[in-house]
């Protein structure tokens, strides 16, 4: 039986490889293409004919994206050092030049051909004519709106099973998206999925000022989803409870995984963090110091209130952004906007420092998001500063922008009116005591594209706030999860672990309730 199995297998290898040969070979009566960005930059492109995408070869690198709950999706490849990688999602096929240059094989005809650079680029459109036997140039020049150098992008959601040989590519692809921190995130479904081969500096794949990082997903669907990004090691278990875990027991909670996770140097806090948590030990982490971080930006959605609510409340959470990658390839629904990149369509951005990063460009981010100097985005750049007696913001974007505005404990308190045309706004007010600051600027969306924001983090001139009410709702709020965990029937395993999780559960409520209210 194994042996036939293996030979079914080999058939099957041989089968896929005459597929790919069979692919590469060049369509009857066809011209050459030869691709280049300006200045020699990864990007990627798309060839439309007719104004439809139209799918180009030859490729030495192909991701077909159909993933199911176990990120399965592997990289194919022809040859060890690929020019070109397909990926195709939803039966449309994203096109990079990994060294920024390209050969591909045409049938005559007129083209269009559009290139993409992550956010500081402005986007370029080529048309050019293919004829047979002769050979089209293809130069796309990029242009920057803005200077990319000064930025750590991340994203900080990316499930794709990763061993050592799919680095190269993976790297490139971040150099083509201009993302500089991919933060590759393991699983676990009953079955671990999307694997990375190592964690911590082992597992840490950089060059050209880019790096793959592993972290991981935890999960239970009655305490919410979990990030442990770029720890030294794999915190076990990624998943509990019936749904997710291979055992039913509700232990060890997510406080219990974080102790252990932040011993190994991750960071660490909640996902998907787009409303006010419900099912979730979200309040009883944030309360007991362990959330850091907290997604606010993802899908396309940027969430707002309950993010200020946190600020208002005492709480420096640090709002990142991820894409959940492949996830959100469906969830923004319809014809993919070409626009935004596949991995970082949302971005968590930290300013670089002088004479910082250079050679760990990870630990420059993580410093950023610890410290909550982030500008979360998927396009408009934005930026707050406290000068002198004013807090003052700018905003720019390569398209028109719509409106900018500072924040403060909530409120707007100065705003400056796009007019259709102007790229770059700013705004100032004179700040006052007891108060945070961020800003945040809307940018003009084509049809099919999620709204276009930019957010920073806030800035505390005088000290963190801290509103009574604030406190108040989220202190009931964890009341109110607390005893709804205590009517749910959750499987503990013993009376002891029991007892552990609703004596940190009243300790973090106590912490939680401001002393006028207890």
């Amino acid at each position: 039986m194994k042996t036939t199995r293996m030979m079914a297998v080999a058939g099957f290898g041989m089968l896929l490889a005459a597929a790919l040969v069979k692919s590469q070979a060049p369509p009857e009566a066809s011209g050459r293409v030869e691709v280049r960005t300006e200045p020699g930059l990864a990007a990627r492109v798309y060839v439309l004919k007719n104004g439809q995408p139209f799918r180009v070869q030859p490729v030495e690198a192909l991701l077909p994206v159909k993933s199911d709950t176990y990120y399965r999706d592997r990289l194919w490849l022809e040859g060890a050092d690929p020019d070109v990688l397909e990926v195709i999602a939803n039966d449309l096929s994203h096109y990079f030049l990994l060294k920024g240059r390209a050969n591909f094989l045409l049938p005559p005809g007129k083209y269009a051909m559009e290139a993409y650079r992550g956010f500081f680029y402005e986007p370029v459109r080529v048309e050019f004519e293919v004829k047979t036997g002769e050979t089209a140039r293809v130069t796309l020049p990029l242009k920057q709106w803005a200077r990319a150098e000064e930025w750590i992008s991340a994203d900080d959601h990316i499930h794709l099973t990763r061993t050592e040989r799919e680095n190269p590519v993976y790297l490139a692809w971040l150099d083509a998206e201009d993302l500089n921190v991919g933060n590759f995130l393991a699983l676990h479904r009953k079955s671990d999925a999307a694997p990375q081969y190592a964690f911590g500096k082992a597992g840490e794949y950089r060059g050209r000022g880019y790096v793959i990082r592993s972290g991981h997903e935890t999960r239970n669907q009655a305490f919410g989803h979990v990030l442990m990004l770029g720890g030294e090691k794999l915190v076990r278990p990624m998943s509990t409870g019936e749904e997710l875990a291979n055992t039913p027991e509700d232990y060890p909670f997510h406080s219990l995984l974080f102790d252990a996770a932040r011993k190994a140097g991750a960071l660490t806090g909640y996902a998907h963090f787009r409303e006010i948590p419900v099912k979730s030990t979200f309040y009883m982490d944030l309360a007991l110091g362990h959330v850091r971080l907290a997604e606010v930006f993802q899908f396309g959605v940027l969430t707002m209130e309950p993010w200020y609510e946190l600020w208002n409340a005492g709480f420096r959470v640090t709002g990142v952004a991820g894409s959940d990658f492949p996830v959100y390839l469906d969830r923004l629904g319809g014809k993919y906007p070409r626009r935004l990149p596949l991995l970082g369509p949302e971005r968590a951005m930290v300013k670089k420092r002088a004479g910082v990063g250079a050679a760990d460009v990870f630990g420059a981010w993580a410093e950023g998001v610890r410290s909550g100097d982030v500008v979360v985005t998927n396009g408009p750049l934005v930026e707050v500063s406290v000068e002198g007696t004013e807090a003052k913001a700018v905003g720019t974007f390569f398209r028109p922008l719509e409106k900018l505005e500072i924040v403060r404990n909530g409120v707007v308190v100065a705003a400056a009116k796009g007019d259709g045309v102007t790229k770059r706004l700013t705004a100032s007010v004179k700040w006052e005591r007891g108060g945070w600051y961020a800003a945040r600027v809307k940018g003009k969306a084509e049809e099919g594209e999620p709204e276009a924001w930019g957010h920073t983090n806030a800035v505390y001139p005088s000290g963190v706030v801290f509103e009574y009410g604030a406190r108040y709702e989220i202190a009931e709020r964890w009341a109110k999860e607390l005893k709804r965990y205590r009517e749910a029937g959750m499987k503990w395993g013993s009376a002891e672990r029991e007892r552990e999780f609703f004596a940190m559960g009243e300790k973090a409520l106590q912490i939680l309730r401001p002393e006028m209210y207890r």
